[in-house]
């Protein structure tokens, strides 16, 4: 990709544009078509490679054309399109409203989820969305309709960030809300107690959803580089703390460890995928990361089902 269509997709270059459907459009422009595939036999799909046969194979994907040359089976292997049923979740809490750079984590978050939902949309997936804070706000349920993706960008631009958060209740309700074997992406910076959201996660993987946490972090809070006293304030329950960066910094900063380590833990074990992102990196990595994901998810899949 040229270094400077890299450089335009930078979040706080994008931020400049106004049209949310233009932002998305213009990052998923930089993506390579054909995302992902799965490797499913079937007929009038493209050809892929060949592999040993190895007894229990289907025997009419032999190829015998090839055995009369070489004296060896061998199998025909297909990729066929793959369209997921997937839904996208936002965190609409106070707490996405913090940007240090220029742009807020919930500008980065709803650029993101744009991005997504266009990305997927046009590799002809089934998209939903849902957003929440103290409240589920939003939920469109993924349909596969004409208007489907511009009905979700409209309303992932209306939104804005506003009161405390509750992730559990909102992944308990896509638990009751969607059938299983779908796509769950939760965007979030995170900031809420762990063992509630884990245990509505891992109910979401026992109904069979592949499951990606795309945490949104500010680089201030990564680093916690205030040099002097500052008075910091709670978004969500508008408290005030005096503090003196160089009493605390040290504290903060293994506590934040000590919480997102405790989540990627816990994540790994329930095969949930998770990933932080600053707010000012570009939006092309996440993409990225999702289509290195789900590549990687469907070849598994394809593995145990005995396909390759």
């Amino acid at each position: 990709m040229p270094e400077s269509f890299l450089k335009f997709i930078d979040p706080i270059e994008l931020d400049r544009i106004a049209d949310l459907e233009l932002i998305a459009r213009t990052v998923v422009l930089g993506m390579s078509s054909g995302v992902h595939r799965s490797l499913h036999t079937g007929v009038s799909v493209e050809f892929a490679q060949y592999r040993p046969y190895v007894q229990g194979d289907d025997p009419k994907f032999v190829d015998w054309r090839l055995f009369a040359r070489t004296d060896r089976l061998h199998i025909k292997q297909f990729q066929e399109e793959t369209n997921l049923r997937c839904t996208v979740l936002l965190d609409c809490s106070a707490s996405m409203e913090y940007g240090s750079e220029g742009i807020t984590k919930f500008r980065y978050a709803q650029m993101l989820a744009a991005s997504l939902v266009m990305l997927m949309s046009g590799q002809r997936d089934t998209v939903g969305f849902a957003a929440y804070h103290h409240d589920l706000c939003l939920h469109i349920p993924a349909r596969a309709q004409a208007d489907q993706m511009r009905r979700i960008l409209v309303e992932i631009d209306h939104l804005e960030p506003a009161g405390q958060t509750d992730t559990a209740s909102a992944l308990q309700f896509l638990g009751d809300a969607l059938s299983p074997r779908g796509m769950v992406v939760l965007i979030s910076d995170l900031l809420h107690p762990v063992e509630e959201m884990i245990a509505h996660l891992r109910s979401l993987r026992a109904q069979r959803h592949d499951l990606m946490v795309l945490q949104i972090s500010d680089p201030a809070e990564q680093n916690f580089p205030f040099d002097r006293s500052v008075t910091l304030v709670d978004a969500e329950e508008d408290r005030e703390q005096f503090t003196v960066p160089e009493d605390v910094r040290e504290g903060y900063l293994e506590n934040r460890k000590r919480h997102f380590d405790a989540i990627r833990k816990a994540c790994l074990a329930h095969e949930i995928d998770v990933e932080e992102f600053t707010c000012t990196e570009p939006l092309d990595r996440a993409l990225h990361h999702l289509i290195h994901r789900r590549t990687l998810a469907l070849f598994t899949s394809s593995r145990r089902r005995g396909v390759g």
